[in-house]
């Protein structure tokens, strides 16, 4: 089953077993996003949408989120949650990796999508290129830290999936010309920026 297929399918369940990304957790995280009023967010992978009330709190009534998943059904589940109560918020059913997405912004969200990326250093410097503004900066973020992340992806997907730690991340990504920088890396927080 391609991820399209998992995803779709996974869909419904989605929220009731997705434990980690708590209210508290994802405010801790976008915290350290250094996101402000008025600014444009790309939230890639928004799957049900569980960023996107955060963001809007951050960003407020003059900031715009566009939220992309190329599952269908995930994007129905974010669309029916919020679609109607964040003037601000743009659904796109598009797979980043193949499709351009219109538009620059001042953050550029991939919460727990890295691992799902086929061409991680392509994408990361496309969406940099093309979608990033000049001060904006690329946040690769999770709840938790990489090894939980390789427990659920050696029971669920495949061993191919596996992410590394922060450090190991930041490493590769500066050996592949990009700017990267370990911001959080504990039991409950993994988060890398590229600017």
């Amino acid at each position: 089953m391609d991820d399209k297929s998992f995803f779709d399918k996974i869909a419904v369940d989605w929220d009731a077993n997705e434990v980690l990304s708590t209210a508290e957790k994802v405010r801790e995280i976008l915290g350290q996003m250094e996101l402000k009023k008025g600014q444009r967010v790309l939230d890639l992978g928004t799957g049900t949408g569980v960023l996107i009330p955060f963001i809007a709190e951050k960003i407020g009534e003059k900031g715009e989120i566009m939220a992309v998943d190329f599952s269908e059904e995930m994007l129905k589940r974010a669309k029916e949650k919020f679609g109607n109560i964040i003037p601000s918020l743009l659904f796109l059913n598009l797979d980043f990796e193949n499709e351009t997405i219109p538009g620059e912004f001042d953050r550029i969200i991939l919460y727990c999508v890295y691992p799902h990326l086929n061409t991680p250093v392509e994408t990361l410097k496309w969406l940099k290129t093309v979608n990033l503004k000049p001060d904006g900066k690329i946040f690769i973020a999770f709840p938790c830290d990489n090894n939980f992340i390789n427990n659920i992806h050696r029971e669920r997907l495949s061993q191919s999936d596996s992410l590394p730690s922060p450090s190991q991340l930041v490493a590769f990504l500066k050996d592949q010309g990009l700017h990267a920088e370990v911001v959080a890396d504990t039991p409950e927080s993994y988060i890398v920026s590229i600017k």
